[in-house]
């Protein structure tokens, strides 16, 4: 995640998602810089990094839509586990986060332990979760291959969450090198409540990433307002029926009246499209997030729009390879550009400060978003 950053967040921009869990981070506790890069995105994150080298949990959400507050699960060994607590009109939803690795250097028979020591516990953190309160959902990266029925390990743990009640709601590759490793789990009682609707394994994420982007929805409503929301009045040009418009406009009094001036001729013709346009897209009302950031150029948004041009080529045919290498050289070419204007931005700013340490400390503070941070309340709560 720590090289991903900019990728990560234009994804999460591009699919509208809210709230992402992440697992393998790589974050540490000081990365203020990263999350301030985030921060110019609109995103927030809750940070649960590993002791040591590697591993991590974070979640990341729209600040702009929810609000929630962290809980780091601690006393299991066997994997890393992480809350985020979401308060909604629906009631709370504990999304937990699971990363179980499987590195090891020893010999299978230690690993065997290690997968029984994980089975052991997780048990443990399932009878633990069922006694808090809100609606439980677990998602993360198990490293149990349980598209194989007959795989051994991964039988005891389907068998594990079921006798908890649980379902397991993902049914496709999630990594480039195949195998369901990447889950999703809830309670029966939580989905007639709260279900998970357009389940969805994304493999065309755009990063560098081994594993695909798992997405769901669900149908909740937060009391959050934001600010930065605008609305704006548009026509769903891609909706209209070409056939049926140009038979509209063939028939329409443009082409069959006799103009006695150019204004008349001028007037009749944008009534006419006026009233067509009306008919097959009439104006809608969209709401938007108003936020740009002082660096951004037409290169960014460029680079933005042969990104969303090539989606749109690839999302009519998901199955062609050349169309999804060019997906994602253009993905990482945007983020490539992206940065590398923030970069620069900043860079001659404070080379214009240079000798000014007033000037200095106060562009580093808006380079590390502390503003930002010390409004904020604590991970754990």
């Amino acid at each position: 995640m720590c090289n991903k950053v900019r990728g990560v967040t234009e994804l999460l921009r591009d699919r509208n998602i809210d709230v992402c869990c992440i697992t393998e981070t790589w974050f540490t506790s000081k990365e203020d810089a990263r999350f301030a890069e985030l921060h110019e995105c609109g995103f927030d994150v809750l940070n649960f990094p590993r002791k040591g080298r590697g591993g991590g949990i974070a979640f990341i959400f729209n600040f702009e839509k929810i609000r929630p507050t962290g809980n780091k699960v601690i006393g299991f060994k066997s994997f890393e586990v992480a809350e985020c607590i979401i308060k909604s009109e629906n009631g709370i939803i504990r999304l937990c986060t699971i990363y179980r690795t499987t590195q090891t250097k020893t010999k299978e028979k230690y690993n065997e332990t290690r997968v029984n020591a994980f089975l052991e516990e997780f048990d443990k953190y399932l009878d633990e979760l069922v006694t808090k309160t809100g609606y439980p959902i677990i998602c993360g990266d198990f490293n149990f291959h349980v598209e194989k029925p007959d795989n051994f390990y991964a039988k005891k743990f389907l068998s594990l969450y079921e006798s908890k009640g649980f379902v397991q709601h993902v049914k496709d590759s999630t990594h480039i090198s195949g195998g369901t490793l990447d889950l999703i789990l809830s309670l029966p009682s939580a989905i007639d409540s709260l279900p998970i609707n357009d389940l969805f394994v994304d493999s065309n994420t755009g990063t560098t990433s081994d594993h695909y982007l798992v997405s769901f929805n669900l149908p909740i409503k937060t009391s959050i307002t934001s600010r930065n929301i605008k609305t704006k009045q548009v026509r769903e040009f891609s909706k209209i029926n070409t056939s049926s418009f140009r038979e509209d406009l063939f028939f329409s009094p443009v082409n069959f009246t006799d103009f006695e001036s150019v204004d008349h001729a001028v007037n009749l013709y944008m009534s006419t499209m006026e009233n067509i346009l009306n008919k097959h897209a009439p104006l809608v009302t969209r709401k938007f997030i108003s936020r740009r950031s002082v660096w951004w150029n037409p290169n960014c948004q460029k680079a933005r729009s042969e990104a969303k041009k090539a989606q749109r080529k690839l999302k009519k045919n998901p199955g062609d390879v050349e169309l999804k290498e060019i997906y994602n050289e253009k993905c990482i070419d945007k983020a490539i550009i992206i940065d590398r204007a923030r970069n620069k931005f900043f860079d001659k700013k404070l080379s214009l400060v240079k000798g000014d340490p007033r000037s200095t400390y106060k562009l580093v503070n808006q380079l590390l978003d502390r503003e930002f941070s010390a409004n904020k309340l604590p991970n754990d709560m």
